[in-house]
């Protein structure tokens, strides 16, 4: 397990070459600041609503929901002709502090698998897309982990902090590249208000459960920034079905983030976020294919970075923007293997992209915008690890130049049209292009609003399918990247006031070249990975709704059906494709006092029938088998004491449905937490 100790994120991070414009940057805006007035309007904006796509005020005075990475600059979502579910400030305080998977459980169109207990893989699968297919942002830093496969591992990031978050649907790669073919998942953290705020959290429960936390706050004349740390601690529970070794998990989390007006309409940014975590696991046991006790333990590093600099016309009709981004991440893995010296096996991957990016808008007129953009992805990959199925001890690069071109048009204020167009040049897959175009129409200026979508996406093969792993899985470098092509159409039902609102959306996705992972090589004794032929299908049904029917109580609902299959290889006919509901729903129902000092939350979370791969030591050597549906119900409570005081408690899976999701990986089961909070300041 990591430290006791805090570490000291910043000073201990590994200085790469790629990392040196970021650091500079972070000694130049550490620098003394001449005088400066208050924040431009139009820079204002612009930082506000990047940091964050809970909202931004219209002239009417209310606050109209963002979506930041439906475009490439904010757009409000009613403008918006794809599907987008934010989840702002108020829902995720009321969820209190549970993992980003079980948050995501409510989206429509989302699935969640976790390999048993808390710190376990956590995987997202969009609209029946794979794990590694959905680009996740925090505060604007990419954060897939390019050493496991380019997915992003939602095991270590909470709900502690975290201001909104946007999950938008549909292939993005036009916008935003290969990590992005089903979606993308945009997260904000805590932004700086006016003044000088903070809070503290202290929070203990089941499993040895303990949580710590602390954010800070500040803005003030032409500049603002934030600071915040967590510490988390559980002995967790056996994830293997059998024996009673605990897997346990910590986690120490730091973030800074700064803004800076320098002169008029110019401005600079910078975001940091490092994550030490450590997790512990079962090993499968090679004569079962099962999950059995084993002392394996997982330590990563996962470090992001963005720097900024913005420039603004006076008349905001002609913005720039500069940036440098970098994921750095570190995975450290100890298993048991008693025909080694020690005892234990040891191996790393290791990953590093960095992004150097330029884009620039231009609006002719107020209602259209057309936005150019380069971007420079370099990446670099390390493996080490004990020499068995082929070396896996690898160390590449691949670099990729991109292009990308966008079109926003406002049409009589009632129709709305976003088209986008990316080409990228790839060292290693050479140039691939790729396109989205959608629209929007709310029908006479009403409640009711159609709108249509069609992409098309790319996935670049991970480093890991390339090159291998360390335990029996056997790369193939000869990988072509998958693509995708997609439409959805839907409505929405938003009526004048706040009492309720609805939306439906039918999609239907072809995905080809897919890589399928499972392929058992009989002359090499393991398993490797290969380009479909046939086509991956993916159709579906998402439908969210919510009713207010007073000021103090609120439903919301949501539902999915998903028909996602591939082609058997073997078979000839279409199978449905593993750790993927047919049918998944949530309800939530929220209650608080009329005076705002009780809050009480229900979720409910239903998780349909799933298909998963058993790997039997002997042939077929992979078995489908059927994953049981379950429900998820918590309940949490809060009660403000008073002068920034408040208490809080939750019961998780208060049913204690025994349910697994991944094959013979059991989860965890009824949980009780309580703790305090203490706000002050803005």
């Amino acid at each position: 397990m990591i430290a006791r100790t805090l570490p000291c994120a910043l000073a201990g991070a590994r200085i790469r070459p790629g990392a040196f414009p970021l650091l500079a940057a972070l000694v130049w805006m550490s620098c003394p600041w001449p005088a400066a007035g208050a924040d431009s309007p139009a820079q204002d904006a612009a930082s506000r609503s990047a940091q964050s796509p809970a909202g931004a005020p219209t002239a009417a005075g209310k606050l109209e929901t963002l979506v930041v990475r439906a475009a490439r600059s904010p757009l409000p979502a009613a403008k918006f002709g794809g599907s987008a579910t934010v989840l702002g400030r108020e829902l995720l305080a009321q969820r209190q502090g549970i993992p980003l998977g079980d948050l995501l459980r409510s989206v429509p169109g989302l699935a969640v698998s976790r390999a048993g207990v808390v710190g376990g893989q956590t995987q997202l699968r969009m609209r029946g897309g794979e794990a590694n297919q959905v680009l996740v942002f925090i505060d604007g830093m990419p954060a897939n982990d390019p050493a496991q496969g380019s997915a992003f591992n939602a095991a270590h990031l909470f709900n502690q902090g975290l201001e909104s978050i946007a999950v938008i649907r549909g292939p993005q790669s036009s916008l935003w590249g290969s990590d992005a073919l089903s979606g993308l998942i945009d997260i904000a953290t805590w932004p700086a208000g006016e003044g000088r705020g903070g809070s503290l959290l202290a929070e203990g429960g089941s499993n040895a459960w303990q949580r710590y936390g602390a954010r800070f706050a500040h803005r003030g004349e032409g500049w603002r920034g934030k600071l915040g740390a967590s510490w988390l601690r559980t002995d967790g529970q056996n994830i293997a079905r059998n024996g009673g070794e605990r897997d346990g998990y910590e986690n120490v989390t730091l973030d800074l983030g700064l803004r800076r007006r320098i002169a008029g309409a110019l401005g600079a940014e910078i975001d940091l976020r490092r994550t030490d975590a450590a997790n512990q696991f079962d090993g499968v046991d090679f004569a079962t294919g099962l999950p059995a006790d084993r002392d394996n333990a997982t330590d990563a590093t996962h470090i992001q970075g963005r720097a900024a600099i913005r420039l603004d016309s006076p008349n905001g009709r002609w913005n720039h923007l500069l940036s440098y981004a970098l994921t750095d991440t570190d995975n450290r893995n100890r298993t048991e293997n008693a025909f080694a010296p020690s005892g234990f096996d040891r191996n790393s991957a290791a990953g590093q992209a960095a992004v150097y990016g330029y884009q620039g808008s231009f609006a002719p007129v107020s209602e259209h915008w057309l936005t150019a953009a380069f971007e420079r992805r370099e990446e670099n990959f390390r493996q080490r690890g004990p020499v068995s199925f082929g070396d896996p001890n690898r160390d590449e690069r691949l670099t990729a130049n991109s292009w990308v071109l966008e079109y926003r048009g406002d049409f009589r204020e009632n129709l709305h049209i976003l088209a986008s167009g990316r080409r990228d040049d790839n060292s290693d897959f050479g140039s691939k292009n790729t396109g989205r175009l959608s629209a929007a129409w709310r029908i006479g200026g009403g409640p009711f609003k159609a709108r249509g979508a069609w992409g098309t996406g790319i996935k670049n093969p991970s480093f890991t399918e390339r090159f291998g792993y360390f335990v029996s899985f056997i790369g193939n470098p000869e990988l072509a990247p998958e693509q995708s092509e997609g439409w959805e159409a839907g409505f929405d039902l938003r009526p004048s006031g706040d009492l309720w609102q609805f939306s439906l959306t039918w999609f239907d996705e072809r995905l080809r070249d897919e890589i399928n992972g499972f392929v058992f090589d009989a002359a090499q004794g393991g398993f490797t990975a290969r380009n479909d032929a046939g086509l991956s299908k993916r159709k579906g049904l998402e439908l969210n709704g919510r009713w207010k029917p007073t000021a103090d109580l609120r439903l919301s609902f949501a539902y999915t059906w998903l028909d996602a299959s591939e082609e058997d290889p073997d078979a000839g006919v279409q199978v449905r494709e593993i750790r993927r509901p047919e049918h998944a729903a949530n309800l939530n129902l929220h209650w608080r006092s009329p005076g705002r000092r009780v809050n009480l939350n229900l979720n409910l979370d239903c998780n349909g029938r799933q298909d998963d791969y058993h790997f039997p030591p002997s042939p077929p050597y992979r078995q489908r088998v059927r994953l049981d549906s379950f429900v998820l119900a918590t309940l949490a409570a809060s009660y403000r004491l008073g002068q920034g005081w408040e208490a809080f408690a939750r019961v998780e899976n208060g049913l204690n449905e025994r349910y697994e999701e991944v094959f013979g990986f059991r989860a965890l089961g009824r949980a009780f937490y309580a703790g305090v909070r203490y706000r002050f300041g803005e």
